[in-house]
């Protein structure tokens, strides 16, 4: 992911009301670690593939890997 991306997230992180971070796959583990220095970490959750046969729910960043589907949808409080 880019640096400009990452920026971008890390920027709006410090920014009132919830955030979504779409097609999340590429930047999990930059995300994961943005959120945790910026206190975000525990008001965060991830859906993988929703509607699909495959669907995951995270409700724990704890349990993300750090690479996940194309189709990832992180809702951040």
């Amino acid at each position: 992911m880019s640096k400009g991306v990452l920026y971008g997230v890390r920027r709006a992180i410090g920014w009132p009301g919830t955030k979504v971070v779409m097609k999340a796959r590429r930047s999990l583990a930059d995300t994961k670690r943005i959120l945790h220095e910026e206190g975000s970490f525990d008001g965060a959750e991830l859906v993988e593939d929703c509607r699909l046969p495959g669907e995951r729910l995270y409700r724990s960043l704890d349990d993300v890997p750090d690479r996940g589907s194309y189709f990832s949808t992180m809702v951040v409080r």
